[in-house]
């Protein structure tokens, strides 16, 4: 897709269909030097609708509106812009057309995405509420022309092979996963199975791709959060068909094989942070940090971990369901190690992340994360979840 103030850039994201063509599709007119904020492409509908001098903002919050604006040529009486906010990779999806006869394809709605109807004016301004918690680094702008029941395919410009018009890409601001943990009557039992009444109170919070926010609908995660006066806990639901973990040893690289981890920063600095690992095995590994990346695995903590299941342990050719875990993480280890003061009391926030690493028998390695830091790095305190201890 073209890019502010003339530049032409394909997208391979955005379908072949946005490749290679001019800045200026034909019969609309681009004006030049684009000013700041303005993209330089336009996009042509059949029945010579046009539309350019399409503005956005450089840059827009998770959960706030998206302000557009773009000026319209051609007929405008009857018609109407349905306008919608897409993670790129969903809103870009191309399918495969069949053979001749065959029933058109819809690309599917993501459950992100939302969308505002408006009739065609010759000055179009759209607020376009943008859906959170958002974690992938762009939203992907694209335009329907409905005539009545029927959709205007757009012949010009970015467009989907279903004729949806691709407007623009804006730049999300990276904002952490807010999420809450439940208050717990009583400590759960650690067996890995989170079937505790305090669990089935506690929100299951999903996890993404740690680079670029994209859910992982294949092999899903999620991550549970309770605590009480004296230890914070987490459970972990992996689904896996392929569990297996070789390592046996405490402080075993852990991260080299499948396993689930957990990051207690405290704040976001740079500094004073738990890393806390455990793999299917039900192995652990533990290391305090007082400086970035400068830990001591050394160092064994009175934490503890257990694993549950669902499936056979390293055999590669049979399919699992999955496993879980649960951790308890004593406050004083919490306070002794991080920002974070005792004794603690609701409503007090903390910063913390959960990990996962997804190593299929066949296929790359993956990273998956509670709240994506958007950079290839675990240890990363900036976008961590911000932890709030919910009231009993």
């Amino acid at each position: 897709m073209p890019r502010r103030r003339g530049r032409w850039l394909c997208v391979g994201l955005l379908g072949a269909a946005a490749c290679g063509e001019p800045a200026t599709a034909p019969e609309v007119k681009v004006e030049a030097p684009a000013p700041a904020g303005t993209w330089s492409h336009a996009i042509v509908f059949e029945g010579g609708v046009g539309f350019s001098a399409i503005e956005t903002p450089d840059e827009v919050e998770p959960g706030a509106s998206l302000e557009l604006s773009w000026r319209v040529e051609g007929p405008t009486e009857g018609l109407v812009a349905r306008v919608g906010a897409w993670p790129p990779r969903a809103g870009s999806r191309q399918v495969a057309l069949g053979g001749l006869g065959a029933p058109p394809v819809e690309v599917p709605v993501d459950a992100r995405a939302s969308f505002v109807e408006q009739p065609l004016t010759a000055q179009m301004q759209v607020s376009l509420p943008l859906s959170t918690p958002w974690h992938t680094p762009q939203v992907l702008v694209t335009v329907e022309l409905l005539d009545g029941d029927d959709r205007v395919p757009a012949t010009g410009g970015p467009r989907r092979h279903d004729g949806v018009a691709q407007l623009a890409l804006v730049d999300v601001a990276k904002r952490p996963t807010q999420v809450v943990a439940v208050s717990m009557a009583s400590p759960p039992v650690l067996d890995g199975r989170l079937d505790e009444p305090g669990w089935s109170e506690a929100t299951a919070y999903p996890m993404f791709h740690s680079l670029d926010g994209e859910p992982y609908l294949e092999r899903p995660g999620t991550v549970r959060w309770a605590w009480d006066a004296q230890a914070l806990y987490v459970g972990a639901d992996i689904r896996d068909p392929d569990v297996w973990s070789e390592y046996q040893r405490r402080d075993d690289p852990l991260w080299n094989q499948e396993v689930f981890e957990v990051f207690v920063f405290g704040d976001d600095r740079r500094r004073d942070y738990l890393e806390l690992q455990v793999s299917p095995r039900g192995t652990v590994f533990d290391s305090r940090f007082e400086h970035y990346r400068k830990g001591e695995p050394a160092w064994n903590g009175q934490w503890q971990a257990a694993v549950d299941l669902r499936g056979t342990l390293d055999d590669r050719r049979d399919r699992d369901e999955g496993w879980s875990a649960e951790l308890s993480i004593p406050w004083t280890e919490i306070c002794a190690h991080t920002e974070v003061s005792c004794p603690v009391q609701p409503g007090v926030q903390l910063r913390i992340n959960a990990f996962r690493f997804e190593r299929p028998h066949k296929g790359p390695t993956l990273g998956l994360a509670l709240s994506p830091p958007r950079v290839p790095d675990f240890h990363a305190p900036e976008n961590a979840a911000v932890l709030k201890l919910g009231n009993p």
